[in-house]
């Protein structure tokens, strides 16, 4: 019998199941992306509306418009690579959350503070660094068979 048909015959290992926390972790996230969305075809809409007045707020804030859309585009390009448990969508996740929280912690300080989101972005922090989930996470090493 040659290694190919040995190959052939041997069972697929069963697919890695997600864990909850980690479907929850996806579903905020697309949560926050449909509203920056959201937000997006509001500010569109009010540049259709009225350019004239548009421009007038929008060129002294710029930044205002530009980070939250890299950050959007940041969130859906690590989406997809926790969905696929790619290492870099972990990493990705966890800057992700460095930036959130520094934010958090900006607002707390300056007294305008949402203590949910707060709370909701130390949860994910504890919940990704729990050795079950960061195992997901992690290329094999080339040869060894170790994930």
């Amino acid at each position: 019998m040659s290694s190919i048909q040995v190959d052939r015959q041997r069972p697929k290992p069963d697919r890695v199941r997600r864990p909850f926390g980690l479907y929850m972790i996806l579903i905020l996230l697309a949560v926050q992306a449909l509203l920056g969305v959201l937000r997006a075809a509001i500010v569109g809409i009010g540049a259709v509306v009225d350019p004239a007045e548009f421009w007038s707020l929008v060129t002294p804030n710029m930044l205002d418009v530009i980070v939250p859309t890299g950050v959007l585009l940041i969130t859906l390009v690590v989406m997809i690579g926790l969905w696929r448990y790619r290492s870099w969508g972990w990493y990705g996740m966890m800057m992700l959350l460095a930036y959130h929280m520094a934010t958090d912690a900006y607002a707390y300080f300056t007294g305008s503070q949402e203590p949910l989101p707060m709370l909701l972005n130390v949860v994910m922090v504890f919940y990704l660094n729990q050795r079950e989930v960061r195992v997901l996470f992690e290329e094999p090493i080339a040869g060894k068979g170790i994930p």
